[in-house]
């Protein structure tokens, strides 16, 4: 299961950069984009936008809680970053995942 997430996941995040977070030190954005999907501070806490956990929820019907140990395992596989912990990113629609222009 997690491989087949893994590939949606690279399907679904195809084109995102990593760039400089306002409030995260790394959001991972697509190109022309205020806020990303994915934020990282050091030195190892994810923060994943909701609607990216939906987004997994909706396609493999499986609990939150295993999609947010699965982002945090790709992040760490894809990026090479080490995540101890990832938490949905909900505030302020996602305010702590702005790209720092």
């Amino acid at each position: 299961m997690e491989n087949l997430i893994f590939k949606y996941l690279d399907n679904k995040l195809d084109g995102v950069k990593k760039k400089k977070g306002k409030y995260c030190d790394i959001v991972f954005a697509f190109p022309g984009e205020e806020f990303g999907l994915i934020g990282w501070n050091s030195p190892d806490q994810l923060f994943t936008f909701v609607d990216l956990i939906n987004d997994v929820k909706l396609m493999f019907s499986i609990e939150r809680a295993y999609i947010l140990d699965v982002i945090g395992r790709y992040v760490e596989n894809r990026y090479n970053l080490k995540v101890s912990s990832n938490v949905n990113s909900l505030v302020a629609l996602g305010k702590s995942l702005k790209v720092d222009n």
